[in-house]
């Protein structure tokens, strides 16, 4: 692997299939030329990670599989939802269902229907969600949510497809194809009895987990801007207009760890942009002070030293000084800038690190590989 292998064949002579045919098929299996994927507009894949995702839900997308997907809050799981439906070639409608936002008495209702007189205030008929998707799609956000009476309901309407109204004995058959995503870990609510198993292996025929942002950080910069772009369209009288982001200002972005993921990272530039009033260019103070806090200490603008003499003097003065941890904090900030725009590749890194950062010949970015262990990133 440190030679820079990415696959491997056995020799093991004991193998029954010769070794030249078994490295005749792999060859032909990488001389496979995949047709280029479009991601949808607002997903952005230069980094390998979201790449792979977007591969993932190309390949489901045209099947009738359930795909169940799963992520931490706010890392696109409606945005690939909305993806899938749409390579799907389904006519029919995209319908979410949010299973948090209903009310458990209400939940049944809504999904499947009811009949006039089913129960008190049912005046009139309401074919429900899940017939509305019909030849189209189900997505069940929030799965975790739903109550176990429905979780049971739901296995006969995700095997067979049919579904019976409220207050009616007769059951429909409905074309749909489901969708469900989750930010918990619906194997661990298995074993805790929170979750029916039955449901779960309904749902998780195809698992997609969408990487959070800070598995993904060379996506940032074209995420920052795209998202920038789409405040200016959505809020088109906004009074100024910024055309950049400063370097010190986007490095701050790709350290902070971003537990909200995308949905943050839009929440802080969109606040940002409201409270700008002047200058082209997004600057490290228009930033809020938690994500700041984060950002290296240099170099920040124009000609100013990477290293800040007179702070370093006042930590000697009031006998605060810890050489070790500033002297770690400076090699950790640039590995992690350094990874970031590298992709995550070691050897790239090791080469904008300059000399320090360089390994040996048959190896370069085993320097690298070793600061991070150190550093336990």
């Amino acid at each position: 692997m440190l030679a820079g292998a990415y696959d491997v064949v056995s020799t093991d002579a004991s193998a029954t299939t010769p070794l030249a045919d078994t490295v005749q098929r792999r060859l032909a299996e990488l001389a496979c030329v995949s047709e280029p994927i479009e991601a949808p507009p607002g997903f952005v894949t230069r980094s390998a990670a979201s790449q792979q995702v977007l591969a993932d839900l190309d390949r489901v997308a045209r099947t009738s599989m359930a795909v169940l997907l799963t992520g931490e809050t706010g890392t696109g799981k409606d945005l690939a939802a909305h993806h899938l439906h749409t390579r799907s070639g389904r006519s029919g409608q995209f319908v979410p269902i949010n299973c948090a936002a209903v009310p458990n008495e209400l939940i049944e209702g809504e999904l499947f229907g009811y009949v006039k007189g089913a129960f008190s205030g049912a005046v009139g008929e309401y074919e429900g969600l899940i017939h509305a998707a019909t030849h189209g799609t189900v997505f069940l956000d929030e799965v975790d949510d739903t109550p176990k009476t429905l979780q049971v309901k739901l296995l006969r309407v995700l095997e067979d497809h049919v579904v019976s109204r409220l207050g009616e004995s007769a059951w429909r058959t409905v074309d749909f194809r489901v969708i469900a995503a989750t930010n918990r870990d619906l194997g661990e609510l298995v074993r805790k009895g929170e979750f029916g198993d039955d449901l779960y292996q309904r749902l998780a025929i195809v698992r997609i987990e969408l990487p959070p942002l800070r598995e993904r950080a060379e996506d940032l910069p074209e995420l920052a801007a795209h998202l920038i772009a789409r405040f200016y369209r959505e809020e088109a009288a906004a009074p100024h207009r910024i055309t950049s982001i400063t370097p010190p200002a986007l490095a701050a972005l790709l350290c902070y760890p971003w537990p909200g993921n995308v949905r943050e990272l839009r929440n802080v530039l969109f606040s940002a942009l409201v409270h700008k009033r002047s200058g082209d260019d997004l600057l490290l103070s228009d930033l809020p002070e938690h994500v700041v806090r984060g950002a290296p200490s240099g170099p920040l603008e124009g000609d100013r030293p990477l290293v800040d003499r007179a702070a370093i003097a006042r930590l000697i003065d009031e006998g605060r000084m810890n050489l070790r941890a500033v002297r770690d904090e400076l090699e950790r900030t640039a590995l992690e800038l350094a990874l970031a725009k590298s992709g995550g590749s070691p050897a790239r890194a090791a080469r904008l690190l300059g000399e320090v950062g360089r390994g040996s010949s048959r190896d370069p970015g085993g320097t690298v590989r070793a600061m991070l262990r150190r550093h336990r990133l």
